[in-house]
């Protein structure tokens, strides 16, 4: 059985870090401007009068968060959604209740190919950087798009797993120190590397680069994770750790400024000519 076939590493998808109340404020602070507005109702305010878009794709849906939330915030009329995984699928379906999304049980890459000039959006949300081979993925994803279409991405695109050299731990191990002696949990930060799943940041750092080559960016919005994502998991839960989360969101924000490479991004993008 593969990783992903349980699905309960699915109801934890999205990373530990990004549920803290402060740092949910400063992920849709720094996506949508506002603390209260989440990344996908952001989105529906910057397609304006193009919203609902009537024919879109979800890949990698796992349990269908993601097309419940574009549904409900009116960013689209219907979606399909596809995942590899039957148990995660039967979750999606369950929890979608009468909303108009099919769920399919599919390989993306061969469903594009079915699939050419068909859709006005194809969302990912943390799903693209368990994908290989991107250059032949994002000619797919240019293809199966109309004239004009979106491309949404809300992803990981931080350090692959082959890429976590010592010395990319030197700073989240000095913020780590900084931190209240109580919050800290282990002794140390390690690479944040998920040895369960052999698909887990595969080439997510050859993410932004192969978006460029085949669509234009019109959209970006950079959203850290470069010491929350890394530290955050190192450090005890609960009210105790609140004053350490608030440092870390200053020392992230600090990093961001002087021009430190964003982990996660959101990126809404069209198909080059």
């Amino acid at each position: 059985m593969s990783y992903w076939e349980e699905v309960e590493h699915y109801t934890d998808l999205a990373p530990i870090w990004m549920a803290h109340p402060l740092v949910r404020a400063a992920i849709n602070t720094r996506v949508g401007g506002e603390a209260s507005v989440w990344p996908v109702e952001a989105l529906r305010r910057a397609l304006g009068p193009r919203a609902p878009l009537a024919e879109t794709l979800s890949i990698g849906c796992g349990i269908g968060s993601l097309e419940r939330s574009l549904i409900d915030e009116g960013v689209v009329q219907r979606i399909t959604a596809v995942d590899l995984s039957a148990p995660a699928l039967d979750e999606a379906r369950a929890q979608a209740g009468d909303r108009p999304v099919e769920y399919l049980l599919t390989d993306a890459r061969q469903y594009l190919r079915e699939h050419r000039q068909t859709f006005d959006a194809i969302f990912f949300h943390q799903s693209l950087h368990h994908f290989d081979a991107l250059d032949d993925l994002m000619e797919l994803l240019r293809d199966a798009l109309q004239p004009g279409g979106l491309l949404y991405v809300d992803e990981y695109t931080g350090p692959s797993r082959d890429e976590w050299h010592w010395w990319r731990l030197v700073i989240p191990n000095l913020a780590y120190r900084l931190l209240p002696f109580g919050t800290r949990r282990a002794r140390i930060v390690r690479a944040p590397i998920n040895h369960e799943d052999p698909t887990e940041a595969l080439r997510s750092s050859e993410i932004i680069r192969a978006i460029e080559k085949h669509f234009v960016i019109t959209h970006r919005r950079d959203y850290g994770g470069n010491l929350l994502s890394v530290v955050y998991p190192n450090m005890k839960g609960g009210p105790a750790a609140t004053p350490g989360v608030s440092r870390l969101i200053v020392f992230e924000d600090w990093l961001l400024r002087l021009g430190a490479p964003s982990f996660y991004t959101v990126i809404h993008a069209e198909a080059r000519s």
